[in-house]
């Protein structure tokens, strides 16, 4: 299954009668869930048309704040029709009397007195199957550029997991080193500790369990070669992983981060930088997937 990015946009254009055209416009950027705001410009539709219209857009993507713009022009002239409020008038004219001759032509320039607007029958069947086609023609052009904007940030998190990969092979052959030198450190403390006249027993245990828990960082270690596992399996399972990968990106950070507060050795900070670096602009990555 293929991994698409929350941001693209497609648009596409074609007459759907003689008398009726329609240009479908998409966009998306990132949004936590799927968010659909479709507009129809041009006329207004009934509620029966946005619904169908907004079922077959979910199928093009599971999340985004996606923007539909449908809109609709007229190839033909269309009937009109003018509306007239004589009840309205007659009162007016009256009203203003006190003021001469009263022209009709005075009276049209009054918001509300007369309405001129166009009859537009609802689209027929053939009309809305057209639609239909041209809304999956442009959702599938919509997906299709998400797909590829998601290829391309996959190579960039690719590269990025590289780098940790290559951290994590560095830093585990050197883990029984990193232990010895801990634990010759935690000797000389407790010798030290030992010259007091009276040492307190508590405070020894407690020098002890926290210097051997420094020197064992094999747990971290195994979980951060998990994490990467299961953050390469769901890449290539695809669909929609966007929110576990962001997941996972906060427990690589949390491993790579305990790592290097546990192992302080020459060499070993910088390193931890460059790895915690490399989970964050992995996280940027992840987070414009869908």
């Amino acid at each position: 299954m293929s991994l698409f990015s929350m941001t693209g946009f497609a648009m596409a254009e074609e007459t759907l009668s003689p008398r009726l055209s329609a240009q479908i416009m998409i966009r998306s950027v990132n949004h936590r869930y799927r968010d659909i705001q479709l507009r129809f410009v041009g006329r207004d539709e009934g509620p029966e048309l946005e619904a169908r219209l907004r079922r077959k857009l979910e199928a093009f993507a599971q999340r985004g704040r996606i923007s539909v713009q449908v809109e609709l022009s007229w190839l033909e002239a269309q009937e009109t029709r003018v509306l007239v409020d004589p009840e309205a008038c007659r009162k007016l004219m009256e009203e203003l009397s006190f003021l001469g001759e009263i022209r009709a032509g005075d009276l049209l320039s009054i918001p509300g007195l007369v309405t001129v607007s166009s009859i537009r029958d609802a689209l027929n069947a053939e009309e809305t199957a057209a639609l239909d086609q041209l809304i999956e023609k442009v959702g599938e052009e919509f997906r299709r550029r998400r797909r590829e904007e998601a290829e391309a940030l996959l190579v960039q998190i690719r590269e990025e997991l590289k780098q940790i990969k290559l951290f994590v092979a560095w830093i585990e052959p050197k883990l029984p080193e990193f232990r010895q030198k801990i634990f010759l450190r935690l000797r000389e403390r407790l010798e030290e500790l030992m010259q007091d006249r009276s040492p307190e027993e508590s405070r020894i245990v407690q020098e002890a369990a926290l210097l051997a828990d420094r020197a064992d960082v094999s747990e971290e270690l195994v979980r951060l070669k998990t994490h990467l596992d299961q953050f390469e399996g769901r890449l290539k399972a695809g669909g929609s992983v966007g929110r576990s990968l962001d997941f996972l990106c906060q427990e690589l950070h949390r491993e790579v981060n305990t790592l290097g507060t546990k192992c302080r050795e020459m060499g070993v900070a910088e390193r931890v930088v460059d790895a915690k670096a490399a989970v964050e602009k992995i996280r940027e990555q992840v987070q414009n997937l869908e």
